[in-house]
């Protein structure tokens, strides 16, 4: 431990009071909305600033390559500033970046606007998952799946509030008034101890080896979500011979599934069991639902294997993020951060490698990659040291 932080001990240590989880809660639940709430954004982008398909797909890639950032600096910020100024800083860039997006005149404005929203939601949620695991255990993993669950509640409720205000209003930056609003009176009446800046400072710890077989797992879990993500609504219509509305509806199955799971752990499913076991569990329901969009041509099999899909994954980030945490308890910014850093890499990566495999072999064969990442997920668990 470096001699400028010795000695002292990190907020995140203490479960926040019953407010203070709410008003956290109520932080991620506004950036779930940012986080759709930009792809709902990008065609409006494109059709206002005249872009390229290409042009408005690098918001997604600027937004990425921005959690990415978060994910390698965040530990760092806390370790400087202290980890209550992470917040902070959080809903400063995040207001900063919704204003860029609202206002943009050109496409590097909203290309800065979409990398501050990347970098300042994850920097919210690294803060956010340290002080819902500080418990640890099965309050851990409760309050992380509940965190999550609200989260996907309002992601959902981005794109039909952003189609709202363009249909009804006929101004679709309308929307983006309302996080800012949200974001300014969370701040408003969020608590604040009477820590002073040194007290809140960040301890500097090596991460476990035990850590990193937690970190692998995490991001193969991220990987096969956004693969389903991605590549679910394709897969199954290619197998069903679906239009691609109907398609795409089909695999709404999948966040029904997730919202599903992590509500069911939000309310205390599990909570006397082993994390490693549920995960186990979890990632055996993956292969099931995978190998069902993988075989089947009816409509309803596929449904059920994109929301079995959907299902297993649910706890794969809240059960893994609350181990990881545990088996760092000296560090616990740095193991969140390192873990957002994972997601990041595996959300830009994993689709386009299902993409690139498609274009060899068909979407049909490429999506033998989905069962292979929770086969492999599997192996890193049985490997993985115990902690609980």
């Amino acid at each position: 431990m470096s001699g400028e932080t010795a000695a002292i001990a990190p907020v995140e240590s203490a479960s926040p009071p019953i407010r203070g989880i709410w008003i956290l809660f109520s932080y991620l639940a506004v950036w779930g909305f940012m986080l759709y709430g930009l792809g709902s954004a990008t065609p409006y982008l494109r059709a206002d600033l005249h872009l390229t398909a290409f042009e408005a797909g690098l918001h997604a890639s600027a937004m990425a390559i921005g959690t990415l950032a978060a994910g390698a600096s965040a530990d760092w910020v806390a370790r400087r500033l202290g980890s209550s100024w992470l917040l902070d800083m959080s809903v400063v860039v995040l207001t900063t970046s919704i204003g860029l997006i609202a206002l943009a005149p050109s496409l590097p404005v909203s290309l800065s606007g979409a990398f501050l929203l990347g970098l300042g939601g994850s920097f919210l949620a690294i803060h956010v998952n340290v002080r819902m695991g500080s418990p640890g255990g099965a309050r851990a993993r409760r309050l992380i799946s509940q965190s999550n669950a609200i989260s996907m509640i309002t992601a959902a409720a981005a794109p039909v509030t952003m189609g709202l205000a363009a249909s009804v209003l006929h101004a679709w930056r309308v929307a983006l008034i309302l996080p800012i609003v949200a974001f300014v009176v969370l701040t408003v009446i969020r608590p604040r101890g009477p820590e002073t800046r040194d007290q809140v400072r960040t301890p500097h710890s090596t991460l476990p080896g035990a850590y990193w077989f937690t970190w692998l797992l995490l991001l193969l879990g991220v990987s096969i979500e956004f693969s389903f993500v991605f590549w679910g609504s394709t897969m199954a219509g290619r197998q069903t011979g679906l239009s691609r509305a109907d398609a795409t509806l089909l695999a709404s199955l999948f966040v029904a599934g997730m919202f599903t799971g992590r509500a069911a752990f939000g309310r205390g499913l599990g909570a006397g069991r082993a994390a490693r076991g549920l995960l186990a569990a979890g990632l055996v329901v993956v292969l099931a639902g995978a190998g069902l969009v993988w075989i089947s041509t009816t409509p309803v099999l596929s449904g059920i294997g994109l929301f079995l899909g959907g299902l297993g994954t649910a706890g794969m980030w809240p059960l893994g993020l609350s181990v990881a945490l545990q088996s760092a308890p000296k560090a616990h910014v740095q193991a969140a951060a390192r873990a957002s850093l994972g997601s990041g890499v595996a959300a830009l990566l994993a689709p386009s490698a299902l993409g690139l495999a498609a274009d060899s072999v068909g979407v049909v064969g490429a999506w033998a990659i989905i069962p292979g990442l929770a086969l492999a997920a599997l192996v890193v668990l049985a490997v993985t040291p115990r902690s609980d």
